[in-house]
């Protein structure tokens, strides 16, 4: 019996929008053991948070992206939170926390963490942000999917009127209610294809079943 991996939801948002050779070995790769637990956008969420919650302006956050050793980390840093700043004086709502959700897929393969960044009301709707900075380009259908998948799971107690991914790449909110059954439909599948793609990668590593085996009855 072995663990089951999870997946982020940008690591999931990323792994949809990936063309099929890309995306298997994506997931084959999630499935090796690895030592590097590096967070690429760390820095950032962590400014996001110190600026929503921590009373930091968005000019200090930005000062402080000169602390980050790394160069191509530091110009990421930077110019998402120039955006984001940009962002928030177009929507300068108070912003909340919200609590993260993790949910298994279909098949049980793997896990799905969605961890909003923050939460604001937008056109009267308590909205969960997610925010997204990766060089990589979103489809809004795939997207609206994922966020259907998330939705459908959310519990009722504390839920939010509406989940969204904020991209700080090019400025775009993609809204789960501007979602149809179609997308919600989009978003199981979209499950239903990564727990056979974790599977494959299992075989083809020679990992165990997540999963104890039944055993047979006696002839």
């Amino acid at each position: 019996m072995a663990s089951v991996s999870t997946f982020g939801f940008s690591f999931l948002l990323k792994l949809i929008c990936l063309n099929p050779k890309p995306q298997k070995r994506a997931v084959r790769e999630r499935h090796k053991p690895s030592k590097n637990g590096f967070d690429y956008h760390r820095s950032l969420r962590l400014r996001i948070q110190q600026i929503a919650f921590g009373g930091m302006s968005s000019a200090d956050a930005l000062a402080s992206t000169e602390e980050i050793i790394k160069v191509p980390e530091r110009a990421s840093a930077k110019r998402a939170l120039e955006r984001f700043a940009l962002w928030r004086d177009a929507h300068p709502g108070a912003l909340e926390t919200c609590p993260p959700l993790t949910f298994a897929s279909p098949g049980g393969l793997f896990r799905v963490f969605f961890q909003p960044d923050f939460l604001v009301e937008l056109d009267s709707r308590r909205t969960a942000i997610h925010v997204w900075n990766t060089r990589y380009p979103l489809s809004r259908n795939l997207v609206l999917g994922a966020l259907s998948a998330v939705a459908a799971r959310f519990p009722r107690e504390g839920r939010p009127d509406d989940f969204a991914v904020l991209s700080l790449q090019d400025g775009s909110l993609y809204r789960w209610s501007q979602a149809t059954k179609e997308h919600a439909l989009i978003g199981e599948n979209l499950l239903s294809m990564l727990d056979m793609q974790c599977k494959l990668a299992r075989a083809e590593l020679g990992l165990p079943s997540p999963w104890p085996e039944i055993p047979r009855p006696a002839a």
